[in-house]
């Protein structure tokens, strides 16, 4: 049997398996409108303290917004800032150590005033960041701030005691079109500081500064030619509960992405196993969730439906984990919308894993309820 038709038969009795399993249904809410197109800097987390998530977009270089949660078809928006020097990246952090989460776009930085107000703008000498991501890196309890631009590089920074000021930069490694979000960062090799996957490599933390990076070239998944050479989304994690970290990557910027997860198969990051979840697509996979959606116990992935999709219509997915990892049901849970840089979290509190997105090409932004009772 061909490679095509054993993955297509995986598929079908996943399917059988996972009608049988209910999968959740997730309902589709507009959030709002920006007024501008290219969102990026997508982020969901607590801002005003209320107990449930908040959802931060930005315009590539221009205004970057919070929209309030309040109810699942009720999302006030507010402006956070405006002039953020930024291509796509952002991430909330706390950046002062006052214990609200502030927003961080590329070179930009903008403190939460703890209410619906302006939040004040500070630079921080960043790349202009196509990703970031934020991790403790040296162990302090303070986060840093890892930021990719295909220019420039990839770079961690470290804020230090005064962080209106410009931050500390060392660099990692060249850049490349996207590669280190959606969540780039974890204990790749066992020794107990954080690690940065970027696409097609993975760099180690070689003393727990952050400071000091070795690499290994020992992800060769992702398409190595062309525009977009080497543009991932990736999610490091512990998928096969060995107590190990492996990564999920998804190609993104491809209109015919594909979607494997790498076994960590020596739990050092050395020898690594391809487990294919899609291993022909046809939508460009420009988000990548990982999440028990279903409340199984296991984790599913969700990806589809970015904008360099050249089918008719773009779709997005949840790629059901039915069989250890093994095997996967598909499940569209999107059509017709694009989707670009989702996250996922329980954002209203209720016990499951819902999904926010956005998209690129115009400037809707939406939420999709996950209804499993």
């Amino acid at each position: 049997m061909n490679t095509t038709k054993r993955w297509a038969g995986m598929l079908l009795m996943g399917s059988v398996l996972s009608v049988q399993a209910q999968f959740p249904e997730f309902k589709y809410h507009e959030i709002g409108r920006t007024g501008e197109m290219l969102l990026g800097q997508s982020s969901l987390a607590d801002l005003d303290r209320d107990g449930d998530l908040d959802f931060v977009v930005g315009a590539s270089g221009s205004s970057i917004w919070w929209f309030e949660y309040q109810s699942a078809d009720r999302w006030p928006m507010h402006e956070l800032g405006s002039n953020a020097f930024t291509d796509r990246g952002g991430v909330t952090m706390d950046v002062d150590g006052d214990k609200l989460p502030d927003q961080v776009s590329g070179g930009s930085w903008y403190k939460n005033p703890g209410s619906k107000g302006m939040w004040t703008r500070y630079e921080n000498g960043s790349v202009y960041a196509y990703d970031n991501q934020a991790g403790d890196l040296n162990g302090d309890g303070i986060p840093e701030l890892i930021a990719l631009s295909p220019q420039e590089g990839l770079y961690v920074y470290f804020m230090g005691s005064k962080p209106d000021k410009k931050w500390k930069k060392v660099k990692v490694d060249d850049g490349v079109p996207g590669g280190i979000a959606a969540q780039g960062i974890g204990d790749i090799d066992g020794d107990g500081d954080m690690d940065i996957v970027r696409s097609d490599v993975w760099y180690d933390n070689l003393d727990g500064t952050g400071t000091s990076w070795g690499v290994h070239r020992t992800l060769g998944f992702v398409q190595s030619v062309g525009k977009f050479a080497r543009s991932a989304r990736v999610y490091v994690i512990d998928m096969d509960k060995d107590g190990d970290m492996d990564v999920v990557q998804c190609e993104a910027n491809n209109p015919k992405s594909r979607l494997v997860w790498h076994e960590n198969k020596d739990g050092k990051g050395i020898n690594w196993y391809i487990h294919p979840v899609v291993s022909e697509g046809d939508q460009d996979m420009h988000s990548l969730c990982v999440a028990d959606f279903d409340n199984d116990g296991d984790l599913d992935i969700f990806t589809g439906g970015g904008p360099a999709t050249e089918v008719l219509y773009k779709r997005s997915f949840i790629y059901e984990n039915v069989e250890a990892g093994e095997k996967w049901a598909p499940h569209e849970v999107l059509f017709k919308i694009e989707n670009t840089d989702a996250v996922a979290a329980d954002v209203d509190g209720d016990g499951d894993i819902d999904i926010v997105s956005k998209t690129w090409k115009d400037d809707l932004v939406y939420y999709l309820e996950n209804t499993h009772k």
